[in-house]
């Protein structure tokens, strides 16, 4: 009898204890994350797109300071890292006159924080974002759209390291800069040529005085070193061209080398004083060209002996 107990018991037992939940655990099931795996599982263009972006990632195009303190960066020829610290704040600095749209997304919000801020006035106001990690041991990623472009900025936060103010250069600003230096450059050759001849107005000299009155008084006269250039108005194509003598240091009248050549009376030589003449009698028309800079005078003349 006391065995056949025995046994009821244990058979009861048994069978109460099959009933009783498994006790949970709070102790978390771990789970291997094969790298490798996943690697293999990518088909060549996606493993052709992950080298792509970790090039651009890793290209070592190195920030540079400025004079202010700020960190540098070339926009678009990696992906810029901006340092940050805990109960710091991370100032990154757009171009002047960019506008922040819409909020910017970060990829860590729950220990990261980016703020807009705005420094001066009219087009050239300066955005920023300011960044504060909650943290340090942080990494996560930021992007900012704006009225210009869009930018992808890795943070990471530190307590031993910090890049308190952080902006960019911009390629399409340095194309610009050329494009206006270029401009100015050709502009100031323009204003420094004349141009019916597109002679360089540097390489002449215009130091002549006129006298004396007439329909087809010149222009302008000007020298390059070796020959000079008389222009002459438009209303002389209605008039005969007038003759030209040129005054030797003796006064007396001297028959020199020259030729018209459209609106130009173009001379074989550098001369003190020269004359046009047009007309005899009292209805002769008379002006008188002298060259004012002596000292240039001489040195043409002394060329001039040396070449013969």
């Amino acid at each position: 009898m006391r065995l056949f107990s025995l046994i009821l018991v244990l058979i009861t037992a048994n069978a109460m204890a099959s009933e009783v939940p498994a006790i949970e655990t709070s102790q978390p099931i771990a789970v291997t994350h094969n790298v490798n795996a996943e690697r293999k599982s990518f088909n060549a263009k996606e493993k052709k797109a992950a080298e792509l972006a970790r090039q651009w990632i890793d290209a070592q195009a190195m920030p540079v300071r400025k004079e202010n303190g700020k960190i540098v960066y070339l926009y678009g020829s990696t992906l810029p890292t901006v340092i940050c610290a805990p109960l710091s704040v991370c100032d990154i600095e757009l171009q002047e006159g960019e506008k922040i749209v819409g909020k910017p997304m970060i990829g860590d919000s729950a220990r990261w924080e980016a703020l807009p801020a705005l420094s001066g006035a009219g087009p050239n106001q300066i955005s920023h974002i300011i960044v504060k990690p909650f943290e340090s041991g942080l990494t996560t990623t930021l992007i900012i759209t704006t009225s210009r472009r869009t930018y992808h900025i890795k943070l990471v936060s530190s307590n031993k390291n910090w890049t308190p103010r952080v902006g960019f250069t911009y390629p399409d600003d340095i194309d610009r800069q050329w494009q206006l230096y270029n401009a100015q450059a050709v502009a100031s050759a323009e204003r420094k040529t004349i141009p019916e001849t597109r002679e360089n107005i540097d390489a002449l000299s215009f130091e002549y005085e006129l006298s004396g009155k007439a329909p087809w008084r010149p222009v302008r006269v000007y020298n390059d070193g070796v020959k000079t250039y008389i222009q002459m108005p438009s209303a002389m194509a209605q008039t005969e061209a007038p003759a030209l003598l040129v005054l030797g240091s003796d006064g007396e009248k001297q028959i020199v080398n020259y030729r018209l050549k459209k609106d130009r009376f173009i001379v074989d030589q550098i001369f003190s004083k020269a004359i046009l003449i047009a007309g005899v009698g009292s209805s002769q028309d008379k002006v008188v060209i002298t060259y004012k800079d002596s000292d240039a005078y001489k040195a043409a003349q002394r060329r001039a002996d040396d070449e013969r």
